[in-house]
């Protein structure tokens, strides 16, 4: 085991592109084991997330800008709070007041399930169903310029990802993750990954040819020098005879 590790070793050392991507692996499985965790401690699949439209800020009271980023928890759906009444203002100029209401992450069509929406909890319907009640949560933006009125699909407990915390407080990281999703889904993005691989693996196939070119050099350059009092020595020796 140990002869492995000191020729696998050796390759790494020899090796500087496999040095990287050995590196990268390192980080990924490290960045996986972290999201794990926090998966695992917030009780959802999606504890973090970024706000990527408006429907949850007014220009006079925004709640969640376009770029948030958010903390979500996964909790039980009877602790879940309503707000306001459908229709009516919840923040802002013209809000009726009382209990705002929790924020959930929840998954509208679940034969969609990368599609998320975020919005206020404003009515909750128990429906029973033989010996058990279901409960179908209301939903509506903040943003009542764009949304004068609850949502039109009813939400169950199996479509919640879970509910809103808090606003993690880094700016600009949210907009540039969004920036980053969108440049990734066009071709120019697609092109700009292959081109960085492309790089790798031709720096790969340079690097050993200038290892290569200044071995050569150095050996030459060292056998010119063993060689050189060999040849002052024959010059001397005519010299010497005379």
């Amino acid at each position: 085991m140990s002869e492995k590790i000191r020729k696998f070793q050796a390759f790494l050392k020899d090796n500087e592109t496999a040095k990287g991507l050995l590196l990268i692996g390192i980080v990924l499985l490290g960045a996986v084991a972290v999201w794990g965790g926090i998966r695992f401690a917030l009780n959802t699949e999606y504890p973090i997330l970024v706000v990527s439209s408006g429907s949850m800020c007014r220009q006079t009271a925004c709640t969640l800008p376009v770029g948030a980023l958010i903390l979500i928890r996964g909790q039980d759906p009877s602790t879940i709070q309503k707000g306001p009444p459908c229709g009516q203002v919840a923040v802002g100029p013209g809000a009726s007041g009382g209990t705002l209401g929790s924020i959930i992450v929840f998954r509208p069509y679940l034969d969609n399930p990368d599609y998320l929406v975020v919005h206020r909890i404003r009515d909750i319907i128990p429906t029973s169903t033989g010996n058990s009640t279901i409960l179908n949560f209301k939903t509506e933006g903040d943003n009542f310029e764009t949304n004068p009125g609850c949502d039109g699909w009813n939400v169950r407990p199996n479509q919640i990802v879970g509910v809103y915390q808090y606003t993690i407080p880094i700016p600009y990281l949210g907009n540039s993750i969004l920036a980053i999703r969108d440049f990734m889904g066009t071709p120019q993005g697609v092109l700009v990954v292959v081109a960085l691989i492309v790089a790798l693996f031709a720096l790969e196939i340079i690097e050993p040819s200038k290892k290569g070119g200044k071995a050569v050099a150095e050996a030459t350059e060292r056998t010119s020098v063993e060689d050189a009092p060999l040849s002052q020595a024959q010059h001397r020796l005519p010299c010497s005879g005379r």
